[in-house]
């Protein structure tokens, strides 16, 4: 009986340990995207989770939206939709009015989209469809996998609350290429 408390009671420290250095993150930005030589701008998102394991780094992963243009069921060609998961490292420099900080990841992101047929009527990506309104158009869903750099600043307006201001370069294959400017909200959940 003894063992089965001593266990709990270790589970539970380790436990409340963990989620003492967690934090989430909220966010919302604008982002410019390349992909196949198309170039959209829109708004996007971020949702994050955190946890500090040094007191110079943290490690995040999260969903990035990055891109979300038209509307897929009118299949217009001015359809792009590109998110992902990601899971990064975060080094940091902390001061009394919060932290600067630097990010190194990786991203699993879902590109879809429609574009013109070529010249020589085929398709660059994905395969030609029919649209509503008798139009044909490649439609593509591609997975690519990018690397993230970026950079911010989590100032510091109550004891466990910041606002978060950061840029990200995400590159990755099919020439996806994305500068993302974003504005949230970092909780602390110590």
């Amino acid at each position: 009986m003894r063992i089965f408390v001593l266990v709990g009671l270790l589970l539970v420290s380790t436990f409340s340990y963990g989620i003492e250095r967690m934090y989430g993150v909220v966010s919302t930005g604008y982002s410019d995207v390349e992909f196949n030589q198309r170039e959209e701008e829109s708004f996007g998102y971020k949702i994050l989770l955190g946890h500090q394991f040094h007191r110079q780094w943290y490690v995040e992963t999260g969903y990035y939206k990055i891109a979300d243009v038209g509307n897929e069921q009118s299949m217009e060609n001015d359809f792009f939709k590109a998110d992902g998961l990601y899971l990064g490292a975060l080094g940091k420099a902390s001061s009394p009015m919060g932290e600067l900080f630097y990010r190194l990841g990786v991203a699993r992101i879902d590109v879809v989209g429609y574009e013109p047929l070529t010249a020589e009527g085929g398709c660059n990506l994905g395969n030609s469809t029919v649209t509503q309104s008798g139009d044909t158009y490649c439609r593509y869903d591609k997975g690519v996998f990018a690397g993230i750099l970026g950079l911010g600043f989590d100032l510091a307006v109550a004891e466990k609350l910041f606002v978060r201001l950061d840029a990200d370069y995400i590159r990755g294959g099919n020439g996806l290429d994305t500068g993302m400017i974003s504005l949230g909200l970092r909780y602390n959940f110590n």
